[in-house]
């Protein structure tokens, strides 16, 4: 109701984060983000560099992109690689205006038959994105 209240659109990610909190799941993080590295440039290849903890074992892994968030997804899905998870859309808003707006990124992750839609916000798109899909790889975890 106090999402409503502010006019903010309930999504189904809302939804489900509301749920695992009054189910008391939300507490349940199989893969908690280390470090973001990101690089990008008009003359170099993008590239990330992204370390998380997966069920307590630190793992670190690189990748390039096509720019720097696609990179930065990159490393994540192969640091779950065995979960062969997949990004299936990806939309991105601006919560406020200005170079450092804070933005609201959204995507939907798939893992064999499980889908799952979540979300992140940030200031940096880059941590944006990548919370999102850290919050909808978790999400598949429990379910």
């Amino acid at each position: 109701k106090e999402l409503g209240d502010k006019g903010k659109t309930i999504t189904d990610a809302d939804l489900r984060a509301i749920i695992d909190q009054v189910k008391g799941e939300e507490g349940k993080k199989y893969i908690v983000l280390g470090d973001l590295l990101a690089v990008s440039g008009n003359k170099i290849i993008p590239t990330a560099s992204v370390s998380a903890k997966v069920n307590g074992k630190e793992i670190m892994e690189a990748a390039t992109g096509d720019g720097p968030v696609d990179a930065a997804i990159k490393a994540l899905e192969r640091i779950v690689g065995e979960l062969d998870v997949s990004l299936e859309e990806y939309h991105v808003d601006a919560v406020t205006g200005g170079s450092d707006a804070t933005v609201s990124v959204m995507v939907k992750v798939k893992s064999g038959d499980r889908v799952a839609t979540a979300s992140g916000v940030h200031s940096d798109i880059i941590m944006a994105s990548v919370m999102a899909m850290i919050n909808g790889i978790n999400t598949i975890l429990r379910q």
